[in-house]
């Protein structure tokens, strides 16, 4: 049989012209192992039309590293929680070249409410002025009244009341909560960071996150509130995808007893071509004939 050395290197060519060269081609890749993690509450389109508008409106995001992407992205996906909406359930935050993961005020709220177990549970920014009393031990109170003459805030408490009965809270002083951010947000300087949009809100989900170690949690909660303000990587080898989270990212921890936690993801499906669609028809690249639909990766033997 003679093979013609031209035809080989025009296949060659176009193999890599092929592979995924942006984020974006990379979750139109990724996009079966993504719907398959989605909950049935967001569809796979909305999603990765989400990622990339992301992607679109954060230069800097977009030049984050792959594994640190694809892991946020992937962590977020799992969770069932949207990324970068006005709905502020989970971030997608570049520091540096990696992409973060930070779980948002809402996006605690909703998995706490999925268990089934809790009648209520919030948390209250107290302002200069408010009248404002606790006192912890056998007989626990809490009592606030705002005065609503200032936005000046001075602390933060959260409360959580299970439909058992059982309750707790914890307060946290404003200082507090600046030296946690300080502290444990690596990102938060960032323009992008809800500790800049947003700061009470995030206020609010620190001092939850507080109280809620005593509460019933999910297995999901529980590996939302592990990865929150971490780098997760996903290592993409072959049709093979392990997620990990970093604690020692630049040397900061928060309560973790491990360097990292490894999780073996699902096998990469084949890019599910309504996704891919639906992906490429928000981005402007309908039809695009540099990315091969996965009938044509298959039929040219291609491997990411």
């Amino acid at each position: 049989m003679k093979v013609d050395g031209s035809d080989m290197q025009q296949k060659t060519a176009m193999t890599e012209k092929r592979q995924p060269q942006t984020l974006q081609d990379w979750v139109v890749r990724m996009s079966g192992q993504i719907k398959n993690a989605l909950p049935a509450s967001i569809t796979p389109e909305r999603m990765t039309r989400i990622a990339l508008t992301a992607l679109n409106t954060n230069q800097q995001l977009a030049r984050c590293s792959r594994d640190s992407f694809l892991g946020a992205l992937l962590t977020a996906a799992q969770l069932g929680l949207e990324i970068n909406t006005p709905l502020g359930q989970a971030y997608l935050i570049p520091y540096g070249n990696k992409a973060q993961f930070q779980l948002g005020y809402q996006g605690l709220l909703e998995l706490c409410y999925r268990t089934g177990q809790y009648k209520r549970i919030v948390a209250r920014v107290v302002y200069d002025g408010d009248f404002f009393e606790y006192e912890y031990g056998l007989n626990e109170r809490l009592a606030h009244k705002p005065a609503n003459k200032s936005k000046q805030p001075v602390a933060v408490y959260g409360l959580y009341e299970l439909k058992n009965g059982a309750a707790a809270f914890e307060v946290m002083t404003w200082a507090d909560v600046m030296a946690h951010k300080n502290k444990f947000s690596q990102s938060a300087n960032s323009k992008s960071s809800p500790w800049k949009t947003d700061e009470e809100a995030m206020a609010k989900k620190t001092v939850l996150k507080k109280v809620l170690k005593y509460a019933p949690k999910t297995v999901e909660a529980a590996n939302a509130l592990a990865g929150d303000s971490h780098i997760v990587n996903a290592k993409v080898v072959g049709n093979t995808v392990t997620t990990q989270i970093d604690y020692s990212f630049e040397g900061q921890q928060e309560e973790q007893g491990a360097i990292t936690q490894e999780v073996q993801q699902p096998p990469i499906d084949d890019a599910d071509d309504d996704v891919a669609k639906a992906f490429n028809a928000a981005s402007g690249n309908d039809n695009n004939p540099d990315f091969p639909s996965a009938e044509e990766a298959e039929a040219d033997g291609l491997e990411f």
